[in-house]
């Protein structure tokens, strides 16, 4: 995990956090703002007891939709505000700001969390077109 100045705390996708007792998650990218992280330092535990504030999945072919449901309702559940999941095959980002409430971004859309990251955007076509690049 590494510390975004000012704000929180973000991981990759080996950051396990642990939502409830027996449920662990491992979100691709995961911010926690540091006024929700106890005594703002990171905990020594290997699976911290955190929820994201914001908790971003890229799907796969493997992932279904009863998964993500579930995901999506167990981080919600946890604490969550906001999640993304970013659909490569639709190049669209669903954004979620409860369980139920999603708005569908497309590549023409910029990504935004004014509330939790005040200043962020990204372009999603900008985003997709790193997923597109390969090594020489």
């Amino acid at each position: 995990m590494s510390a975004v100045p000012n704000l929180g705390v973000v991981s990759g996708a080996d950051g396990m956090m642990r939502l409830f007792p027996k449920n662990v998650r491992i979100p691709d990218v995961a911010y926690i703002a540091w006024h929700r992280v106890p005594g703002q330092r990171m905990p020594d535990a290997p699976i911290p007891d955190l929820a994201p504030d914001l908790a971003v999945e890229v799907l796969s072919k493997s992932n279904t939709a009863a998964e993500m449901q579930r995901k999506r309702r167990e981080y919600f559940a946890a604490g969550t505000t906001l999640v993304w999941l970013v659909d490569p095959d639709s190049r669209s980002v669903s954004v979620y700001t409860s369980e139920a409430e999603v708005t569908v971004l497309d590549e023409s859309a910029q990504l935004t969390a004014a509330e939790l990251l005040p200043g962020f955007s990204l372009s999603i076509r900008e985003l997709f077109s790193e997923f597109d690049r390969q090594a020489p």
